[in-house]
């Protein structure tokens, strides 16, 4: 059964869905036009109603006629019988009317406003946000080009300020000088920092108090009195008192409000209500926690995702407001750093602003790869919402058609209950109701206006020294077998072997079957995907480990060899390679069919067996002929897949009724995985890589080892 989900989409998303919502804000039209259909009969029932009861208003001297109907005169009788039937018939109109308004105008009419609603929803939720996506995508676009130049600027400046020995030696001093800063920075965090409270703190334990305060004791936005301003990251005197006596070894809240003074006296805290630089426990007075708190704790400011840095301690303090508190920190930093100039290694200035280059890059590559994962789980949370809005539309649309044709019935049983005259009218719309075929419908929508099926363009992180190392999936096919140090990607081949480890444990064929043609939720699919995507691999133990923690379905971990052949960026039989056998297919057609049935009929209607034998073998040729161009990882990938159905087929064949099992999944299958090898073109729904993937895997022996033989030759 076609699908919405399938053929509405496009390379940038939003095409695809134009495309959808003009359909569908038509077919809403076309609800007007019924409802303005009608609207019409319904007017015309009442006024045709309404002057059917004013004829006997309006004729002149009816009482003479009553006066003879008295006497007996049949005339007159009948004169006023066929007033009265008038009367009456402008009763059933007036009914008529009245039907139409209360059982098919108005429910059809408030019916049809809230699926115009519902329409309207969608596409804004999904324009929002594919048009949020693509400029998101704009920006890591931007991230990459601003860390491929860092990276080219970097080699450039090797390349004119170093040889080899130089940067070797440079690398070297990198390490030293590495060492050096961690080496002050851990003897500085057990260096003496403070009194507070009566409590001598060094560095260390005061990060880690800080720490303890900013991150454990919720915060709360404090909006100050008379004007419309709020301040973050706050907390009254009182919440901080009881935090300190609850979570630190403080003998009285005397103690504890010291320590909050201190903390105020340090610059770590701001006072909010007004001007003032004193500390007290009470619920009244609002306290700030300040940048520098955060910066000094190394702990990130909310909202953000990194921890706030600053050039060194002392820049950190020099916004302090505790000014004697500041020059005893200043002063004991300066120290240190004096001495520290005293060890630190020699470094020239070209390896220092090489070092600084490296830093910037590393930077640069950190951001750049954060966004690019980023984007990939928006990729794929915008993929999953377009598949649940695009089922919803599809169900929206069914059900208005569905509703046209109830109401059009309601409105032909309004009439044909009331007046038996109408009855051949009635019968012939009552037809016409029942030409009326939703499914047929929605077919001519998807083929006449579908845009593209589903192809997920996966967002890569593109390392500029080893590509392709930080994700498996979206990565080139070669690429990837070169880093697993395969033929065939690993986590592909170890699926496969899962599969064949839990197919013993399935009930029946049926299971076995439906667990690849099934469908599975997207979000389900990217789950999994999400588990398998960052981590490099080096056997097919690890990836066993995540298959079986998971506790997903069977059918959504073959989902997930799918969606990792979707998002290749060239597909397992590129595009200049499926035209040449698109013209193949078209001079030598398969017969699919006959795989499925038992034909009995004439032979002048059927291929000649020569003839069809002998089409089949050029077929097969030119099929493995061409394939043989493609690269050694692209047909061991096509060989790997059809190897495992192939052999699953085999086992289909041993079971009750197996021949016509195996018939129906293989080509179930070939349905299944045509757009996994192949990029389909809107025209043809993928038959050519459904015929391929059929061929492939029915005369798999054959093409394979031609493959093989004409690959050992080269």
């Amino acid at each position: 059964m076609l699908s919405f989900c399938d053929y509405f989409w496009s390379e940038d998303l939003v095409s695809g869905l134009d495309v959808l919502f003009d359909r569908l804000y038509h077919g809403c039209e076309q609800c007007d036009l019924f409802i303005q259909l009608f609207a019409s009969r319904m007017q015309f029932e009442v006024s045709h109603g309404r002057q059917l009861f004013g004829i006997e208003a309006g004729m002149d001297n009816l009482k003479a006629v009553q006066e003879d109907e008295d006497e007996g005169v049949t005339v007159s009788r009948a004169l006023r019988g066929i007033l009265q039937e008038m009367s009456q018939e402008g009763t059933h109109h007036l009914t008529i009317a009245s039907n139409i308004e209360s059982l098919v105008l108005q429910p059809f009419s408030k019916w049809c406003i809230e699926h115009r609603e519902r329409i309207q929803y969608s596409e804004k939720t999904l324009l929002t946000n594919v048009n949020n996506f693509r400029k998101s995508k704009k920006y890591v676009s931007k991230l990459e080009k601003e860390y491929f130049n860092k990276c080219r600027q970097l080699e450039e400046f090797k390349r004119t300020h170093f040889n080899e020995d130089e940067l070797a030696n440079a690398m070297k001093s990198l390490k030293i000088q590495n060492k050096y800063e961690e080496d002050v920075a851990r003897e500085k965090d057990h260096r003496f920092f403070n009194r507070i409270a009566g409590i001598d703190f060094d560095y260390k334990t005061m990060k880690e108090t800080l720490q303890l305060l900013l991150t454990k004791l919720p915060k709360t936005d404090y909006k100050l009195p008379l004007i419309s301003y709020s301040l973050s990251n706050t907390n009254n005197g009182g919440e901080i008192t009881k935090f300190l006596l609850d979570h630190m070894s403080l003998k009285d809240i005397d103690q504890a409000e010291t320590f909050g003074q201190d903390l105020l006296n340090l610059g770590f805290l701001k006072y909010c209500n007004g001007v003032g630089n004193t500390f007290v426990n009470s619920k009244k007075f609002q306290y700030q926690w300040k940048n520098t708190a955060y910066m000094f704790a190394n702990v990130p400011m909310p909202g953000s995702e990194e921890p706030t840095t600053g050039e060194s301690l002392i820049s950190r303090f020099n916004n302090w407001d505790g000014s004697s508190a500041k020059e005893i920190i200043q002063s004991k930093i300066g120290n240190d750093q004096g001495a520290a100039k005293i060890q630190a290694p020699h470094i020239s200035d070209n390896e220092r602003t090489l070092f600084r280059m490296m830093d910037a890059l590393a930077a640069s590559d950190k951001k750049y790869y954060q966004e690019c994962f980023k984007m990939d789980a928006l990729r794929c949370s915008v993929e999953e919402l377009l598949i649940d809005h695009l089922s919803f539309m599809e169900k929206c649309e069914s059900d208005r058609l569905n509703a046209i044709k109830k109401a059009t019935l309601d409105f032909c049983s309004t009439l044909g209950n009331k007046i038996s005259s109408l009855k051949l009218c009635i019968d012939k719309m009552l037809t016409l109701e029942n030409d009326i075929d939703p499914t047929a419908d929605l077919l001519q929508l998807l083929v006449k206006y579908k845009t593209g099926s589903f192809k997920p363009q996966a967002i890569v992180y593109n390392n500029y020294y080893n590509p392709g190392s930080f994700q498996n999936f979206g990565v080139d096919l070669e690429t990837r077998c070169r880093l697993d140090k395969k033929v065939v990607p690993l986590i592909i081949s170890s699926i496969f072997s899962y599969m064949d480890k839990i197919y013993p444990d399935l009930s029946n064929d049926k299971v076995r079957t439906s667990i690849w043609t099934d469908s599975v939720k997207l979000s389900l699919t990217h789950q999994l995907r999400n588990l398998l995507n960052k981590q490099q691999f080096h056997n097919e133990g690890e990836i066993f480990d995540i298959l079986s923690t998971s506790k997903l379905e069977p059918s959504t971990i073959a989902s997930v060899v799918k969606i990792y052949l979707l998002e290749l960026p060239d597909p397992l039989i590129p595009n200049d390679v499926s035209d040449i056998l698109r013209m193949l297919y078209l001079d030598y057609p398969p017969l699919v069919e006959t795989a499925l049935q038992n034909s009995t009929s004439s032979p002048e209607n059927q291929r000649d067996d020569d003839n069809e034998e002998g089409f089949d073998t050029k077929r097969i040729r030119g099929l493995y002929t061409t394939l043989s161009s493609l690269s050694k990882p692209h047909i061991a990938t096509l060989d790997a897949i059809t190897t495992h159905f192939y052999r699953l087929i085999k086992i289909l064949k041993m079971g009750e009724n197996g021949n016509e099992v195996a018939d129906e999944f293989t080509v179930s299958i070939s349905q299944e995985f045509a757009n996994c090898i192949i990029q389909s073109k809107i025209t043809d729904d993928n038959e050519i890589g459904f015929k391929i993937f059929y061929d492939l895997l029915t005369h798999k022996k054959q093409i394979f080892h031609e493959l093989k033989r004409q690959n050992s030759k080269n």
